[in-house]
């Protein structure tokens, strides 16, 4: 080891002009032109999860109306709805059809909330 004045003199330093001080300089490194910030990619995350739990909530709960379960009621014989009828067909295919409409609310929001950019980030 030499003297703290000749480990300066021989550091390694990159080309600059004369008058220039580069010493201990390290180029940053390249940043991603489409890299979102961690807090505003769990903020959105968050908050898209929780509008997708809402929307969920208000169907379920009958606030917004029957009118998602219209496919259910249109692809299903009125036959399965009526006393004497085969119940267990309809409670499966209400169970499906309810599975398929929260998997479409997953996707929507999933997509708005950038989800697959936070898995790969933090989770991978």
């Amino acid at each position: 080891p030499g003297a703290p004045f000749l480990d300066w003199v021989r550091a390694p330093r990159p080309e600059a002009p004369p008058g220039i001080w580069r010493h201990g300089h390290r180029p940053r490194p390249p940043e991603e032109p489409e890299r979102i910030p961690g807090r505003s990619l769990l903020s959105g995350a968050l908050i898209s999860f929780l509008c997708g739990w809402l929307i969920w909530s208000l169907c379920w709960n009958g606030y917004l109306g029957d009118y998602w379960l219209w496919p259910l009621l249109l692809f299903t014989p009125d036959s399965w709805r009526e006393a004497g009828g085969n119940h267990l067909a309809y409670v499966w295919a209400a169970y499906l059809y309810y599975g398929l409409f929260a998997a479409g609310l997953v996707v929507v929001f999933g997509r708005l909330g950038r989800w697959p950019e936070l898995y790969r980030r933090w989770a991978a």
